[in-house]
């Protein structure tokens, strides 16, 4: 019996993706929902939650992950490259995107921080 190779290629690529996926440290998750709040909040006040807001929620995770320098500049770049996947100005509809792909994780890391 022959096994085709393409059966294998998925089955290692979705390996890849999920020991990838699994790599991820609850610190470093924190991080980048502490990111991804502060470029909300760089962006301005959004429908459902304002600048202030947003600043605090940046601030309460990375107190939760662990308020070092390190953990500072870990966050500055992740806001860099968070900021490359929003073209154009930051508005709340340059924004939409991100949003929809980090806000339901975010949020529920938040709550967990609180």
């Amino acid at each position: 019996m022959r096994l085709s190779s393409m059966p294998l290629a998925f089955c290692a690529i979705f390996t890849c993706i999920s020991l990838t996926a699994q790599a991820e440290t609850p610190k470093e998750r924190d991080l980048h929902c502490a990111a991804y709040y502060e470029v909300l909040s760089v962006a301005g006040d959004q429908p459902d939650i304002s600048r202030s807001q947003s600043s605090r929620a940046s601030y309460v995770l990375l107190v939760h992950a662990g308020y070092t320098p390190e953990a500072q500049e870990e966050v500055a770049q992740k806001m860099v490259e968070l900021h490359k996947e929003t073209p154009g100005r930051m508005t709340p509809a340059s924004t939409a995107k991100l949003r929809e792909k980090y806000d339901a994780e975010c949020r529920a890391l938040l709550k967990a921080a609180l």
